[in-house]
C-alpha cells in the first residue's frame, strides 16, 4: 500500500459509524456559573461590609429612637447594591464574551440566567446571619446605638447584575471583528461562482472567442 492510499487517522472527536457521538462535556458554562455564583458572593461580602446603616440609640427608659435624618439614610443599601450590581454585571459580560463566545446564541442565555444567580447571591450573602436588630436592642444598654439590619428594599435591584452583563455581550456582538474563518467561508462561494462563468478552454468570458474553421469542413458547391 503506498503512502497516497494510506487511510488517515480518525481524529479524537470523530465518532465511530454506528456509534453515537460522545456529547462534550460544558465545562465553559459549568465554570462560568460557578463563577458568577463566587462573583455574587464576593460582591454580597463587600455590600454588608461598606454600607453605612444609620442606627436606633437606647434610651434610658429600655426605648430605642431613631432621628428622621438617620431614616432618609436607610435606601443607602440600595444604592450601594446598584452599584457592586453594576459593576459586577460588567465583569460578567466580559467573562461571557471570553468564555463563552463560541457558544453560539448561547451565550446569551448564560448571560443574562448566571447573573441572575450572582445577583441572588450578592443578596443572600449581605443579610444571611446577621444578627436581627431586636435582639441586638434587647441587649444593648443605654446610650448605645445599634445599626438597622441590612435589607434589600428594592429587590428589581437584581436585575441589575443581568442588565449590564447583557450590554456588554451586545456590544461584543455589535462591534466584534468578524472571525477569519467565517470570512473565508463568505469568499468561497462567490470564487466559484467566477469559475463557473469562465469558458472551457479558461478564458476571459467577457472577451468573444473567433470562430475557427478547419479546412475540409465545409465544401463548396
Amino acid at each position: 500500500m503506498t503512502a497516497d492510499s494510506a487511510p488517515e487517522d480518525p481524529t479524537p472527536d470523530s465518532a465511530a459509524p454506528g456509534r453515537p457521538a460522545r456529547a462534550r462535556w460544558p465545562w465553559p458554562v459549568v465554570v462560568y456559573v460557578l463563577a458568577a455564583v463566587l462573583l455574587g458572593g464576593a460582591g454580597g461580602v463587600v455590600w454588608r461590609t461598606t454600607t453605612p446603616l444609620p442606627g436606633y440609640t437606647v434610651q434610658p427608659d429600655g426605648q430605642a429612637v431613631i432621628s428622621e435624618l438617620a431614616l432618609t439614610q436607610l435606601f443607602v443599601a440600595d444604592a450601594r447594591y446598584a452599584v457592586i450590581g453594576l459593576v459586577g454585571g460588567l465583569l460578567l459580560g466580559l467573562l461571557a464574551v471570553a468564555v463563552l463566545r463560541r457558544r453560539g446564541w448561547w451565550v446569551v442565555v448564560w448571560a443574562a440566567a448566571a447573573p441572575i444567580l450572582a445577583g441572588l447571591a450578592a443578596w443572600g450573602a449581605g443579610v444571611v446571619g446577621a444578627v436581627p436588630l431586636k435582639d441586638r436592642i434587647a441587649h444593648a444598654v443605654a446610650g448605645q446605638s445599634e445599626p438597622v439590619d441590612l435589607a434589600l428594599h428594592s429587590p428589581v435591584a437584581v436585575l441589575l447584575w443581568p442588565f449590564a452583563a447583557m450590554l456588554v455581550v451586545l456590544l461584543w456582538s455589535a462591534f466584534a471583528p468578524e472571525p477569519a474563518r467565517e470570512r473565508s467561508a463568505d469568499r468561497e462561494p462567490s470564487a466559484d461562482r467566477e469559475r463557473s462563468v469562465q469558458g472551457a478552454d479558461g478564458g476571459d468570458p467577457g472577451v468573444e472567442q473567433p470562430d475557427q474553421v478547419v479546412r475540409g469542413d465545409l465544401e463548396l458547391e
